[in-house]
């Protein structure tokens, strides 16, 4: 059986507001909670938290980034970009594309992400990564709002 997920759709004014958001998120959640991806929006770019407690990560912190980080790059390959992880970051062609962070907050694992710009505007890219994301992780995503403590800023 599928885990339950939630995805969330989020806009913020600038990309550098992404990783308080997550933040805000990944402090309220319980640890007995639903894993959680925040689907963000700035102008002209695309970013995502996936934000799991830390029951459904892998069990040593080294192994998170490249767990959360692979959807993305799965889906950079079928946007046919030859994605790669190397350190922290999406890297094509030798070049760093897109950053990605790692860190555990409260009882979560974050793992934060962008998508390269060549790929940032395209249609269908959050389906797609939505989609990656269900096979990778076995998850079930539902689309969600903010409830409770989480913060709607």
């Amino acid at each position: 059986m599928a885990q339950a997920a939630r995805w969330m759709r989020l806009r913020v004014a600038q990309a550098d507001e992404s990783s308080a958001a997550s933040a805000r998120f990944a402090a309220s959640l319980a640890a007995t909670a639903d894993p959680l991806l925040l689907w963000l929006r700035a102008a002209g770019a695309c970013a995502f938290a996936l934000i799991a407690p830390v029951r459904l990560a892998p069990g040593r912190a080294w192994r998170w980034l490249a767990w959360g980080a692979m959807p993305a790059i799965a889906t950079c390959r079928q946007y046919g970009l030859p994605a790669y992880l190397e350190g922290e970051a999406i890297w094509l062609h030798g070049r760093r594309a897109a950053g990605l962070s790692v860190a555990r907050i409260g009882q979560c694992a974050v793992i934060e992400g962008a998508f390269p710009a060549p790929i940032a505007a395209e249609p269908g890219l959050e389906a797609a990564f939505r989609e990656r994301v269900e096979a990778q992780h076995g998850w079930r995503f539902d689309t969600a709002w903010p409830e409770g403590g989480e913060a709607r800023r």
